[in-house]
């Protein structure tokens, strides 16, 4: 068995290197490092072992579970499963007891367990606890089978060697909101829902004895966020309906006031879902609504001559979704134009309908 040991704050999506300590069955550590998404997915899938992606009867695939949670709300599974339609009493466990704080829609772990090829899930139970509130939740979801068997046929038909999808992700984040999401080289949402507070013996779940509770999930966010965190969850309370509200879609498309474009780009939404994408894009983005972006990445050489220049631009969270909502809100059309720049951080962005255009600029072009 291998088991991955994953940095924090990984983003799968990000064009960045990656070092992964791998610990192999004979209990060697070994550093593995990448230079883009496309080998680490490779890499990940020489570990599992796996040597086909789909059963003969179309209905099974080689797939495992991870997990997630929000930026500074730190959570923790304390039992997930994803249950195998057509066998409701099986199915595949979700990795629990680590500290969730990576990111929304960010992998946690990946464990090598199960048989390769098996059912896709139709249902999850998931029990966790949010550090944060000081609360435990818990929920059973009907998930969309006809959906994700879909999706994950369409992936293995694009590449049966690389499939689009090689995981089931849920997301748990404070006030009860879970997600689910399938994840490879890209990541589809495909499941929103909302648990219940549980009362769960503390003691059992966490398996931790102490006498003063309250003070031990203080020192846990502390320990893994940091004191201002904490601080500021005292002084402003949680934004319980972040979540939601990132999954709100808008009719907007992305441009470039440039001739010469780039030929294609990478994109991380605010509710986890993430992509690569052609320019000019095509006839299914534009006919689609889009969550708000988080992140994009492109290559363009200026003038279209010369070097290439890698831009990994980063949206201030607060004036982005401020922007769409006030421009968009009513499903107008937009479009979100970059003018990339040398030197980088004198790129300009603007957000605009027919009628008004507003300049961002609280935006951060990474400089390397």
């Amino acid at each position: 068995m291998v088991t991955c040991i994953f940095p924090q704050n990984v983003n799968l999506d990000c064009r960045q290197d990656l070092a992964f300590l791998v610990v192999n069955a004979n209990g060697m550590n070994l550093m593995v490092k990448f230079r883009k998404q496309a080998q680490l997915a490779a890499f990940l899938l020489l570990l599992t072992g796996c040597t086909t992606t789909m059963s003969n009867n179309d209905t099974e695939f080689d797939w495992k579970a991870t997990e997630s949670g929000p930026e500074n709300y730190p959570m923790q599974i304390i039992d997930g499963t994803f249950r195998y339609h057509g066998d409701p009493d099986n199915g595949l466990y979700v990795p629990s007891g680590a500290a969730l704080y990576e990111g929304w829609g960010i992998m946690r772990s990946s464990h090598n367990v199960g048989p390769d090829l098996k059912p896709l899930p139709d249902k999850l139970d998931i029990t966790y606890f949010s550090f944060a509130e000081n609360k435990f939740y818990q929920g059973s979801f009907d998930l969309p089978y006809e959906k994700i068997l879909s999706l994950f046929r369409e992936g293995v038909e694009h590449n049966k060697e690389d499939p689009t999808y090689q995981r089931i992700m849920v997301g748990v984040a404070p006030g009860g909101a879970v997600a689910v999401w399938l994840l490879g080289n890209g990541i589809k949402e495909v499941f929103f829902g909302q648990a219940l507070e549980a009362d769960i013996d503390w003691e059992k779940a966490i398996e931790i004895d102490l006498e003063d509770r309250e003070e031990f999930v203080k020192e846990e966010i502390v320990d893994t966020v940091g004191p201002e965190v904490l601080a500021d969850i005292q002084k402003n309370g949680i934004p319980f309906h972040q979540w939601a509200l990132y999954r709100t879609q808008y009719n907007w498309l992305p441009t470039f006031a440039v001739s010469h474009t780039p030929k294609e780009f990478g994109m991380a939404f605010y509710n986890g879902e993430s992509g690569n994408f052609d320019f000019p894009v095509d006839q299914t983005f534009i006919s689609s609504t889009h969550p708000v972006p988080k992140n994009i990445d492109f290559s363009y050489a200026i003038n279209g001559q010369g070097k290439k220049y890698l831009y990994i631009i980063h949206f201030d969270e607060r004036e982005i979704l401020d922007a769409f909502d006030r421009l968009g809100g009513n499903q107008e059309p937009l479009q979100l134009e970059f003018d990339p720049k040398i030197p980088k951080n004198s790129t300009q962005i603007r957000l605009r309908n027919d009628k008004e255009v507003i300049t961002l600029k609280k935006f951060i072009v990474e400089e390397f």
